[in-house]
């Protein structure tokens, strides 16, 4: 028996106790993927991560992340706050560095105690035409959906527009009742609500069941394709090139995730996303 060292910290806030809590695992190169789950599963946040040697010369870290349901090839909320643990701990070079994850390389900078990774790449899919039937599944009543389109960058969301952020609060989501207006392949999506004016969003993030993590309190991961679907739906300004979104204020644990990026014709380059992160505590998990 060990004791396996980890720190639990907040993340895209700069206030303990709000943000999205992230448990990072140390020292886990022999941890296979079964113990792991189980970890996560104990921890019971939306991710917890568990950091190990990288077999790419060319990354500081192996970075593998878990929710309480099922490993991900990428997330946004983990790579931010694995940073600034591993940062805080002296562990990593002062300002860019690159995390192997699931998904590939991810870049990750730090910027006046902020950290800012590059997501991969968003694109554009299915456009969800039943707008009226996903209000319902939403139960939403009258108050319309202005848009909906499934993004994905490795992680896969259906990003729907709504009115204001009134409306976003009132989303309950109606799983049964989406897979009979959208098909069986939205019933476990992870749906992105969010509104948007004045370069700000306020989002609700709603995860896949098999997470197990229900509604998710800032979810980094989603921020790239929101952009990508302001863009695609004409809400951004010409000269926009940053926006913020808020974030789990519903939940109780406010999270403002910050987006920075360059406007194409047909879409964006040049993507960034980022925030800060507050330490919260350090133990030891006996395995």
């Amino acid at each position: 028996m060990r004791k396996l060292p980890f720190h639990q910290v907040d993340v895209f806030t700069e206030r303990r106790f709000y943000g999205n809590p992230l448990a990072v695992f140390l020292d886990a190169d022999d941890l296979n993927p079964t113990l792991m789950q189980r970890i996560a599963r104990e921890m019971n946040l939306s991710e917890t991560t568990f950091v190990q040697r990288s077999d790419d010369a060319a990354c500081a870290f192996r970075v593998r992340i878990f929710t309480p349901g099922k490993e991900l090839p990428f997330a946004g909320h983990p790579t931010i706050g694995t940073a600034f643990v591993l940062d805080r701990l002296g562990k990593l070079p002062p300002r860019e560095f690159v995390f192997q994850m699931g998904v590939g390389p991810v870049r990750v900078r730090k910027e006046s105690g902020s950290f800012w990774m590059s997501p991969p790449a968003p694109r554009a899919g299915t456009v969800i035409e039943d707008l009226p039937g996903l209000a319902a599944a939403l139960e939403l009543g009258s108050r319309p959906c202005l848009a909906a389109q499934v993004v994905g960058n490795g992680m896969r969301f259906l990003c729907i527009l709504l009115a204001n952020a009134a409306d976003v609060d009132d989303v309950r989501v109606n799983r049964a009742q989406l897979a009979r207006v959208l098909g069986d392949q939205f019933a476990k999506a992870d749906l992105l609500t969010f509104s948007y004016e004045g370069q700000r969003a306020y989002s609700r993030m709603f995860a896949d069941p098999e997470y197990g993590i229900g509604e998710d309190p800032a979810t980094g991961a989603s921020v790239a394709l929101l952009c990508l679907a302001l863009k695609l739906h004409g809400r951004l300004e010409a000269k926009t090139t940053s926006i913020t979104v808020e974030q789990g204020t519903k939940m109780g644990r406010q999270s403002f995730l910050h987006a920075r990026f360059t406007q194409l014709a047909d879409g964006l380059r040049d993507i960034e996303v980022g925030g800060a992160a507050v330490h919260v505590f350090e133990s030891g998990l006996e395995i």
